[in-house]
């Protein structure tokens, strides 16, 4: 197995007297992305701060880098966190605020020049180092944020939810840039969201929480493709849960070769339906489109077959729109369907 270099293990937490974390292990590899994703109130960013020494209501394991950690004091723990707010200091320019911690440390100036200005390179706000923060957009108050992070060159650096306050553009934007940084240094992050859909674009890792407990960890295809749970199939790409009875009524008695059990749960991605057929492991489905919802380059369809059964469909927005409340036949590859948990 291979060495982990932040290693949880039996993590506890109780706030208020409840237990909001119970029996968490997990452990991520170093210079890697990994993401924790999971609806509001699942416990993400409450383990995040346990893990950068904030949370003091804890009982377990905490091992960074082969050195146990949970009695660290904060400052000690050679570990960054970048939070919602920008938490800029209003008063001091872009490379003051880069080299705040620089100075704390009592670096020299020549170093402290020389590695704030090579920071600031890379987050590309060199023409910005002598504005304040007021002056500055969402975006560059981010990227100074995180400069001032990865400027002390951290063991781990956290990021709880570090995107939630930008705009859907810049937001966008602001995550392959991370992505480019945490590649382009070979810092090991562990990153916080509950977008699906930007945990999926940056992570190396992702592990999915709910109600305080890891519900599965693996790469975004694995999480995606095979679910461990209703939950995962249901909160990753939204996909089509239907148990192996419903399954076999619409004509499918095989997965894979092996006969479909009645009680199991199967998912259905709804990107896998075809309206012409493209292959003779297809099986036909009639039925009716209900509704549809542009998704930009994406159309999703409710679609209703003949045995009352309603899917979620989805194909390339082409400018074309399949027809609703018609009679429409789709297509689907037993093969491609996978049983939940396996």
């Amino acid at each position: 197995m291979t060495e982990q270099f932040l290693q949880v293990t039996n993590l506890r937490i109780t706030l208020s007297g409840n237990s909001v974390i119970d029996d968490m292990t997990f452990g991520i590899k170093k210079n890697t992305l990994t993401t924790f994703l999971g609806p509001s109130g699942s416990g993400k960013t409450t383990v995040l701060r346990a893990i950068a020494g904030l949370n003091q209501n804890m009982t377990g394991t905490i091992t960074l880098d082969g050195e146990q950690i949970q009695t660290t004091p904060v400052n000690q723990r050679h570990i960054g966190m970048i939070f919602q707010s920008y938490a800029l200091f209003p008063n001091m320019s872009v490379f003051d605020n880069v080299a705040y911690g620089l100075r704390v440390r009592k670096e020299s100036a020549s170093t402290i020049d020389q590695k704030v200005n090579s920071m600031l390179t890379t987050v590309g706000l060199t023409e910005k180092k002598d504005s304040f923060p007021a002056n500055l957009s969402g975006g560059q108050k981010q990227r100074v944020a995180i400069a001032r992070a990865m400027v002390l060159e951290p063991k781990l650096l956290l990021l709880d939810e570090p995107l939630s306050a930008l705009d859907a553009k810049i937001r966008v934007e602001l995550r392959s840039q991370i992505r480019q940084y945490q590649q382009k240094l070979g810092i090991t992050m562990l990153f916080v969201t509950h977008d699906q859909s930007e945990a999926m674009t940056i992570s190396d890792d992702i592990i999915v929480m709910d109600q305080g407990k890891v519900q599965q960890q693996g790469s975004p295809m694995t999480i995606y493709t095979s679910p461990k749970n209703q939950f995962i199939a249901k909160f990753i790409g939204d996909h089509n849960v239907l148990n192996g009875d419903t399954l076999s009524q619409l004509g499918f008695t095989h997965i894979k070769g092996t006969v479909v059990t009645p009680t199991a749960d199967y998912i259905i991605r709804p990107e896998l339906f075809t309206v012409t057929k493209v292959n003779n492991d297809q099986i036909a489905i009639q039925g009716q489109l209900l509704s549809l919802t542009i998704l930009g380059d994406r159309v999703r369809y409710q679609f209703e077959t003949a045995h009352h059964v309603l899917l979620k469909v989805e194909t390339l927005n082409r400018a074309t729109l399949l027809p609703l409340n018609k009679p429409v036949t789709l297509y689907l590859d037993g093969n491609a369907l996978e049983k939940v948990g396996d």
